[in-house]
C-alpha cells in the first residue's frame, strides 16, 4: 500500500513523501512553550500536538512536500508568485487519497488549515531538518516547498527522522533578516519579521515601517531563504500553477475597488488580507 501511495503522490507532482504514526506529540509542547505565542497560529498547545482532536481514529499521517520554486524574485514572497496553494495542493492530496479510499480507508486532507505543526510532522518522517531561521530544509528542495498532510485510519509503515542535523551553522539567515527577527538557539521574534509585519492589520509603528522599507517587500519575505546554501541551484517546480502566470510585484492604485482587486488577484495567496494592507505596504517601500 505504501508504494501505491508514493506512486500516486509522484503522479500529482509531490516531490517528497513520508509517513509518521499518529500519536500525541508531547515532546513538541516544550518547543512551542519556548518559542511562545505566535499570531495567526492556534494558541492552544493541546490542539497543536494532538491529531486525535482532528480525526479521532487516525492511525497514520502522510506528509507531502510540493516544490514551488520558480527561479524568480520580486517584491512578493516567492511562495505567493503563483496560484493560491491551498486549493491546488488540496486537489492533489485528494487524488492521493483515492488510493486509500479504494481500500476502504478514511482520509482527511490538511493544507495549512489545521493547528498541527506540519513542519514538525515532516521532520519526524525524515523529510528535512530545521535551519536557524526555524524553517524546515530538505536537502534536495531547500525550504521552498509547501507541506500537505493526509490523516488516515489506515495503519502504514512509518519513516524516521534524519540521523543528524544538517544545518551548517553559517548564520547567513540570521545576518540577512531585515528586522533582526532571528536569533541563535532557533529563537524567533515575529514582531520584527517582515513576513508578519506585511500581513499585520492596523497602523504600524515607525520602527515597523522601517523594517518593511528595508526589506523592499510588499508581501512576505524571502531574505533568509535567499541566502541559505541549501536554496542554491534548486530544481524548478514541475507544478504548472506555481511556475506559470507568475506575479512577482504589485502596482495597486488608490482608485482600484475591492471588487476589482478580488477579480484580479482573488486566486492568489497574498489576496486574503485585502487591498488596503498591500496598498499600505506598497506606499511604505516607495517612500
Amino acid at each position: 500500500m505504501k508504494n501505491k501511495i508514493i506512486l500516486a503522490a509522484k503522479s500529482v507532482g509531490c516531490s517528497e513523501i513520508g509517513i509518521v504514526r499518529a500519536r500525541k506529540f508531547f515532546e513538541l509542547t516544550k518547543i512551542l512553550e519556548r518559542r511562545g505565542r505566535v499570531s495567526f497560529v492556534e494558541p492552544d498547545y493541546e490542539k497543536r500536538i494532538n491529531p486525535f482532536l482532528i480525526m479521532g481514529d487516525v492511525k497514520s499521517i502522510i506528509v507531502c512536500l510540493f516544490s514551488y520554486y520558480n527561479g524568480q524574485r520580486g517584491k512578493i514572497s516567492s511562495y505567493a508568485h503563483g496560484k493560491d496553494y491551498h486549493p491546488v495542493i488540496k486537489e492533489k492530496l485528494e487524488k492521493i487519497c483515492d488510493v486509500l479510499n479504494e481500500q476502504g480507508a478514511k482520509t482527511l486532507t490538511l493544507v495549512d488549515n489545521s493547528p498541527l505543526v506540519e513542519r514538525y510532522l515532516a521532520y519526524l518522517c525524515g523529510l528535512g531538518f530545521f535551519g536557524k531561521n526555524t524553517m524546515l530544509i530538505n536537502e534536495r528542495l531547500g525550504s521552498e516547498f509547501f507541506i500537505g498532510c493526509i490523516l488516515t485510519d489506515f495503519e502504514l509503515d512509518e519513516d524516521r527522522p534524519l540521523d543528524n542535523d544538517m544545518c551548517i551553522g553559517c548564520n547567513r539567515c540570521i545576518e540577512a533578516c531585515p528586522g533582526g527577527a532571528l536569533q541563535e538557539g532557533f529563537l524567533f521574534d515575529e514582531n520584527k519579521c517582515v513576513s508578519f509585519l506585511t500581513q499585520k492589520k492596523g497602523e504600524l509603528t515607525q520602527e515597523e515601517k522601517e523594517i518593511i522599507k528595508k526589506s523592499g517587500y510588499i508581501w512576505g519575505c524571502d531574505k533568509c531563504t535567499e541566502v541559505c546554501p541549501y536554496n542554491k541551484n534548486l530544481p524548478i517546480t514541475g507544478i504548472s500553477e506555481f511556475k506559470n502566470e507568475l506575479i512577482t510585484d504589485l502596482e495597486i492604485s488608490e482608485e482600484m475597488s475591492n471588487k476589482e482587486f478580488k477579480k484580479m488577484y482573488g486566486d492568489r495567496a497574498f489576496s486574503w488580507r485585502g487591498k488596503s494592507i498591500l496598498l499600505r505596504n506598497q506606499k511604505i517601500i516607495s517612500e
